[in-house]
């Protein structure tokens, strides 16, 4: 078995430089590694790719073939542990799965469990998801699970963009960032959206007229909004010359520090669809805040 078969979204040559550096990170794995960047589904992929590498009974690289491999790989392996901070507390009651919510409670539960051995050879892997910036009860005792040396345990976090996590998080891990979505590709059914958000940005009209009309914007094309509005924050941030896209102008026109926060409030977006709240009500806080930075009110 391949990894292109195990870990499709991992075939291909742009990441096979990244798979080369954490095959010989293997050697001395990090006690905690940082995967931003690239897509979730790359980045949780790469997350289960590296736990095969640290828990594989081949020495030098995952042979995904094994049953330890195929266990990692389908996330049942029982020394590789996933939590999401998106997750709720109800749906982590009601419907338990193999990735577990990211609270108080799971985190005393993991905490006693990294003080026993691994149940294989090899060390522990904990993956964490959906971290925020918020210093809640959980996030402060996981910064104290980290600040202590665990020889028998490696954790991973995946986010989008490192600016989503609290600095001491980031400050603790080795970070490597995933090949970026391509950025010149544009999306017909939200390219409207699009537009109406660049001349907002610009004039602070048009956009709530769209978003006020009924049945006028869902959850899934609202993801799809800010997916265009991370490409084109990306291309600008690329220094691309095909920068001539209102919401792209737009956006160029903001300085170094306001194009990191505004992608924090992207990410921060994409998390709120997540949760209860009406997509409409999402962009339409999001263009609020962009207007008024990009106008110096912040």
């Amino acid at each position: 078995m391949s990894i292109s078969t195990l870990f499709p979204e991992l075939a291909g040559a742009e990441l096979s430089r990244l798979r080369e550096r954490l095959q010989g990170l293997g050697e001395r794995p990090p006690q905690v590694l940082l995967l931003e960047g690239g897509t979730e589904a790359r980045r949780l992929a790469l997350a289960h790719w590296w736990a095969c590498r640290l828990k594989c009974p081949e020495a030098s690289a995952p042979c995904c073939a094994c049953t330890v491999c195929r266990q990692v790989a389908s996330g049942e392996h029982l020394d590789v542990l996933a939590y999401d901070g998106r997750i709720s507390n109800k749906d982590d009651e009601e419907n338990p799965g193999l990735v577990r919510a990211f609270n108080m409670e799971r985190v005393r539960e993991l905490k006693s469990l990294l003080r026993d051995a691994p149940h294989g050879p090899g060390c522990r892997v904990v993956l964490l998801s959906g971290l925020t910036l918020a210093r809640d009860e959980a996030a402060n005792a996981l910064l104290k699970s980290l600040e202590e040396p665990l020889p028998s345990t490696r954790f991973v976090l995946l986010c989008a963009q490192r600016e989503q996590l609290l600095p001491t998080l980031v400050s603790r891990s080795l970070c490597l960032t995933l090949p970026w979505p391509d950025c010149a590709a544009r999306d017909p059914e939200s390219r409207p959206w699009e537009e109406a958000l660049g001349e907002f940005l610009r004039s602070g009209r048009g956009l709530f007229e769209r978003t006020s009309a009924r049945n006028a914007l869902d959850a899934a094309l609202a993801g799809r909004i800010l997916l265009a509005c991370q490409k084109s924050l990306g291309r600008v941030l690329a220094g691309r010359e095909d920068v001539d896209e209102p919401l792209d102008m737009a956006l160029a026109a903001l300085d170094v520090p306001s194009r990191a926060l505004c992608g924090r409030w992207l990410a921060e977006a994409q998390e709120a669809l997540t949760f209860a709240v009406g997509p409409a009500r999402i962009l339409e806080a999001l263009a609020a805040r962009l207007f008024v930075l990009r106008h110096g009110g912040i």
